[in-house]
This record gives C-alpha cells, sequence and structure tokens, in this order.
C-alpha cells in the first residue's frame, strides 16, 4: 500500500494502483474498495480530499463559457462542472504526468477523455482571450515561476472571464520534485495584482482543527506504519503497521472534523480557493 498525495478521488476511466496515474489497473474487486477506502477516514488524505472538493464546488458557480482546466491530472473535477460550462479542456504538463505515471507514454488510449492537449502554464498553446474560465486547482506551488504561469492566464482568459484557483498553505511535500512553494492570502493577491487580476472572492479552506487534523493524520501515518519513502515524497505502507495504524487515522480525522464545528479560527488552514477577474484593460 502507499500513500501520496491526490488532488482528488480518481475518475480517470481506469482505477490507478497504488503508484499514482492512470497506467497501472486494479482488479475489480480491489479498485472498488480502494475507491471506498478513499472515501472514508481510513484514508490519510480525507480531511484534505474533502475540503478541496467543497472548495471546488464552489467555485463551480462562477465557471462559464469555454473552461480550460490546467493541470487537469486524472480529471477529477469534470463532473463538477458538468452542465456550467459549454466545453471543458484539460491541459497537463508532460514531465508531471511521466512523474506520477512511470510507463504512461506506452498507454497513452487510457488518457483518451482525461487529458486533451500537453503543455506548459508558462507557455499556454491557446490564442489569446480564447478562455471564458481559467481552472488551476492546486497547481500555483507546482509551476517553477508562477509569474510566467500567471502572465498566461491573463493573456488567454477573455476580457469578462473568471481565474478559479486554489492554493495550499498547510501540506506535505509532495509530487517532488515538482513542489516549490505555500501561498499565504497576501502573497496570493499581489501575484495576481502583478498580472491584471483583482482578486474577488478569497476563502480558506478549513479551519485549524482541520489543518491540526489533517497534519496528525499524516504524522500518525509517517512515524507508525511506513515502510520507505518514494521519490515523489509519498510513502510506501507497512501492509501490517498501516492495518494496525489506519484505525487510528480514522479516529483522529473524525475527532478533528467534529472539532471544526466549534471554531472560526482560520489563522492555520489547508490553503485557500480564490475567485479573480481581469482589471488590465485589453492590449491592442
Amino acid at each position: 500500500m502507499s500513500v501520496r498525495v491526490l488532488a482528488a478521488p480518481s475518475v480517470a476511466p481506469a482505477e490507478a494502483s497504488g503508484t499514482g496515474g492512470v497506467v497501472y489497473v486494479r482488479k475489480p474487486l480491489a479498485a472498488r474498495l480502494n475507491r471506498w477506502r478513499k472515501r472514508t477516514p481510513l484514508n490519510p488524505y480525507w480531511l484534505e480530499l474533502r475540503e478541496l472538493e467543497r472548495s471546488v464546488a464552489a467555485l463551480a458557480g462562477h465557471a462559464r463559457g469555454r473552461l480550460l482546466d490546467i493541470g487537469v491530472g486524472e480529471r477529477p473535477w469534470g463532473r463538477i462542472f458538468e452542465g456550467k460550462v459549454s466545453r471543458y479542456l484539460g491541459l497537463e504538463y508532460p514531465p508531471v504526468a511521466d512523474n506520477l505515471s512511470p510507463g504512461i507514454w506506452q498507454a497513452m488510449h487510457r488518457l483518451r477523455g482525461v487529458v486533451d492537449v500537453f503543455g506548459d502554464a508558462g507557455r499556454l498553446p491557446f490564442a489569446d482571450r480564447s478562455c471564458d474560465t481559467l481552472l488551476a486547482i492546486e497547481l500555483l506551488e507546482h509551476v517553477r515561476d508562477p509569474d510566467d504561469a500567471v502572465a498566461e492566464f491573463e493573456r488567454v482568459l477573455a476580457a469578462d472571464g473568471r481565474l478559479l484557483v486554489t492554493v495550499p498553505f498547510v501540506a506535505p511535500r509532495h509530487q517532488l520534485p515538482f513542489d516549490f512553494r505555500r501561498y499565504t492570502p497576501e502573497g496570493l493577491r499581489e501575484l495576481l495584482a502583478r498580472h491584471g487580476f483583482e482578486v474577488v472572492g478569497l476563502t480558506a479552506r478549513g479551519n485549524s482543527a482541520i489543518a491540526l487534523g489533517s497534519m496528525f493524520a499524516h504524522w500518525l501515518v509517517r512515524a507508525f506504519a511506513a515502510k520507505s519513502e518514494q521519490s515523489d515524497g509519498s510513502v510506501k505502507l507497512s501492509r501490517v503497521r498501516g492495518l494496525a495504524v489506519l484505525p487510528f487515522v480514522a479516529l483522529s480525522q473524525s475527532f478533528f472534523a467534529v472539532c471544526a464545528h466549534v471554531t472560526r479560527d482560520t489563522s492555520l488552514s489547508l490553503g485557500y480557493s480564490v475567485v479573480a477577474r481581469r482589471v488590465r484593460p485589453l492590449r491592442a
């Protein structure tokens, strides 16, 4: 068993194995059990996945027209935006796809309906003003130069378009070697403002109880159940110790989920979601 950061519960054409990605396929029963486990507190990322899914669902109300999902991964958000946009396009960066799914290039047929185009967020292969909505979910921490990326967002976004972004604040290192930074609200506002965007909505993802619960779950797994650390920053679990520790992971996450109802403190959170609009005049 391996544990890795996932952007969301996988809805790829085939259930991925523990090493991540869309190449390695589980047997049907194992796939069903794994899907069930991911949706329960037995998954050390349960709090993170739950809060991220809620954040993306809230952002979906701002989407319209032609949407580009930059860093689409396994296309986990497609179902949330169904009926809200006229077209949903997914872009992925080839080195990231290769890093998360070794052998992906020998199974390209499995990417049909998942990735529409390969490209770099810093050099988007789209014409000026060609997208009505840009979606960047947990992306900006993984790009080497966020200024280049946000400048490209401004270039391809329509005059009345919306930029929908989530970023982490409290999160383990993940998807190595492509994990470069974390964001505060002030840093995110300043980054977007430099490139002609105005933040019209910024929301914390979870509160201090959720953040503490998530980190405690990670600590339990890494301290008592990890057999080895993998190159992307995830850990492989010992089967015996993993089975012993995961019930405590589930109990602790459930406890902190209850605690989240009795605090409003968001000075510590898992991350932030942002809705931004272009304010820079169109270039001639």
